[in-house]
C-alpha cells in the first residue's frame, strides 16, 4: 500500500481549511494570493493552486477582477450531508459485505495499529483507503457514485477533522473497530461502527460551532 506525502500545495491547503474551520478567516473575507505568501512564506504557485483547491471545494468563491472570499457555511447543509453520507455508505457495506478483499483490510489493519498511523497526513491517507475499499466492492454501480460523490463534498471537513484532532489515536481506533468487525464477519457490528465513525464528523463540527456560538455571546455580554 502506497502512503501518501502531502505536498506544499497540500500542505497550505490543509492550514488555510484549518482557518476557515476554526474561524481565523470569517465569512466574507478576502483571501489574497500575497496574503497567504507573506503569512506561510511560500510562492505564488501553491498559494494559488490551494485556492482553487479550496474553491472547488466550495469553500471560497471566486469573483473576476475582486479575487477569492470565504464563502458562509450552512450547518444544517452539512448536518443533512453526513447523513445522507451514513445511509448510503453504510447500503454498500450490506450489499458488498462478502466480496471485500480480506487481504487487503489485513494490510491497512497492520497500518492502522502501527505508530505510523498517528502521523496526521498517513491517518487521513488511510480513512480514504478504508472507505474506497468499502464503496469499491459494492455490487450497485449508481450507488458507488453517489457515495463518491458524497464523499468528495465531505472531504474538505475530513481533512479538518484530522488535521484539527488533538487525539489521532481515537480516531485510528474507530477505523480499527470498523475493520477487525469485517474480519471477523460481523457484518452487523461493522455497519453500526460505519455509521457511528461517518457521523463523528458531524458531531464535531457541531460541537465547535456550538462553542464558537457560545464564545461570541460571552464576549458581547
Amino acid at each position: 500500500m502506497t502512503i501518501k506525502y502531502y505536498s506544499l500545495v497540500e500542505q497550505v491547503y490543509h492550514k488555510l481549511l484549518e482557518y476557515i474551520m476554526d474561524g481565523v478567516y470569517t465569512e466574507g473575507e478576502k483571501l489574497s494570493e500575497e496574503t497567504i505568501c507573506a503569512e506561510f512564506g511560500v510562492s505564488r504557485t501553491p498559494a494559488r493552486e490551494a485556492l482553487v483547491m479550496l474553491h472547488n471545494d466550495g469553500l471560497v468563491e471566486r469573483f473576476p477582477r475582486r479575487g477569492c472570499f470565504v464563502k458562509r457555511f450552512d450547518v444544517d447543509d452539512l448536518r443533512d450531508l453526513y447523513q445522507c453520507r451514513k445511509i448510503l455508505e453504510c447500503m454498500a457495506l450490506e450489499m458488498g459485505f462478502d466480496n471485500i478483499p480480506r487481504h487487503e483490510l489485513e494490510l491497512l489493519e497492520e497500518t492502522v495499529e502501527g505508530s505510523l498511523s498517528l502521523e496526521k497526513p498517513r491517518s487521513l491517507d488511510t480513512d480514504e483507503r478504508m472507505h474506497e475499499i468499502i464503496v469499491s466492492v459494492c455490487p450497485n454501480k449508481h450507488l458507488r457514485e453517489m457515495i463518491r460523490h458524497t464523499v468528495a463534498r465531505t472531504r474538505p471537513f475530513r481533512s479538518w477533522r484530522t488535521y484539527s484532532s488533538s487525539d489521532i489515536k481515537r480516531i485510528s481506533e474507530e477505523r480499527r473497530g470498523i475493520i477487525r468487525a469485517i474480519l471477523d464477519n460481523d457484518r452487523a457490528l461493522a455497519v453500526k461502527l460505519l455509521g457511528e465513525h461517518i457521523l463523528q464528523g458531524e458531531h464535531i463540527f457541531e460541537e465547535k460551532n456550538s462553542a464558537s456560538a457560545n464564545d461570541e455571546g460571552v464576549a458581547a455580554r
